[in-house]
This record gives structure tokens, C-alpha cells and sequence, in this order.
């Protein structure tokens, strides 16, 4: 074969070999757990796309949907009596251990931007932060309005002792019958000095 034919096919065939490898990633929402990618720990947010990090767990319903604006929101929507007790066993974030490390002995306020969904919508919702055996928070209940509020409130991290396993971030609506279902815009963490 010549050279002038040869060389281009190697290059394409090269070429497609990248696109082929990179293709599953082309538009792949983001997952795992939150970080803050090394930058400035004192105020973290999660919003957009990187609302996709959620776990469902348990038996609740997570989605990412569209608004209006054509942003992201997360949609929760959880049955009655389905979801256990701890945080891990509903919808939660994972806390990646650069954040633990960040947050460990500090004053963590945390803030959620939610509303009730327009379909079954929740009248309350409760969150919880929570660093597993070493304790948690304990579940914050907020009364929800018709539009985006921020509801907040803040929790002395303990300090991890020995082997860290994950914190959570759990959200998920009160849920008095039936299934209720409530809409996150975003999720602040902010370190208190």
C-alpha cells in the first residue's frame, strides 16, 4: 500500500478509535459523591446538573427535570412509610472525604432551595446531615411556600476519629399519606468560623 494512502486511513482509523472511546461520556450527567474539587471549602454548592449526585435510596423517586429556564432541578417523591428511618435510607448525598475533612469540628450551615412539586406537592420536607456512626443532626423540619426558598440551619460537624467512612446529605419530603413530592434547586454548604 502507498504511503499517501496508508498514513490518512491510520489517522482516521485513529481518530475513530478516540471517538469511540470517549463517546459514552459525550453528554453523561455528572455522579458520585459531592466534592469541592480543591477549591474554597467555605461555601459549596450543588446545583444544575450536579443535583444528578443524588442517591435515592430506600423506596423514593429521584429525578432531574427541566424548568422553565430551562435549568435543572431534582424531583423527590417519596410513598408513606416507605422510607427508613436513618438518612442513608432515603434520598442523600454522598459527602466526598475532601468535604469531611473540610467540615470535621466546624460549624456547617446548610441551606436547600426547594419548593413543593406542582403534582403532589409536599407541604413539608425534612433534612439531615449526617457523618454515620458518630451521629447526625437530626431531621430538620421545614413548612414549605408555593415558590424557591431557601430553608437553612446549622450543625457542629464531629470530628472524625479513626477510619472515615461517608457523610450524608439527606432531603426528602414529610409524607403524612399517600406519596408527596417536592422540587430542589440547590444545596449550599457554607463553613462558619
Amino acid at each position: 500500500m502507498k504511503d499517501r494512502i496508508f498514513f490518512p486511513l491510520a489517522f482516521l482509523l485513529v481518530v475513530g478509535m478516540v471517538v469511540l472511546a470517549i463517546w459514552p461520556a459525550i453528554g453523561r450527567l455528572p455522579d458520585g459523591p459531592i466534592t469541592g474539587d480543591g477549591t474554597n471549602y467555605d461555601r459549596v454548592t450543588v446545583s444544575g446538573q450536579f443535583l444528578n449526585k443524588i442517591l435515592a435510596g430506600g423506596d423514593a423517586t429521584t429525578e432531574l427535570v427541566r424548568n422553565r429556564g430551562d435549568d435543572y432541578l431534582l424531583y423527590i417523591e417519596a410513598q408513606a412509610g416507605l422510607l427508613g428511618p436513618e438518612p442513608e435510607d432515603g434520598p442523600h448525598f454522598r459527602l466526598a472525604s475532601d468535604l469531611e475533612v473540610q467540615f470535621s469540628g466546624r460549624r456547617v450551615r446548610c441551606t436547600v432551595r426547594m419548593r413543593p412539586a406542582d403534582q403532589r406537592g409536599a407541604m413539608q420536607a425534612k433534612v439531615n446531615y449526617s457523618v454515620g456512626r458518630e451521629g447526625d443532626s437530626g431531621w430538620q423540619v421545614f413548612d414549605l411556600v408555593s415558590d424557591f426558598e431557601n430553608f437553612s440551619f446549622e450543625y457542629v460537624v464531629p470530628e472524625h476519629i479513626g477510619d472515615q467512612g461517608f457523610d450524608y446529605f439527606a432531603i426528602r419530603p414529610v409524607v403524612p399519606e399517600k406519596s408527596r413530592a417536592l422540587l430542589v434547586e440547590s444545596v449550599t454548604f457554607e463553613r462558619i468560623e
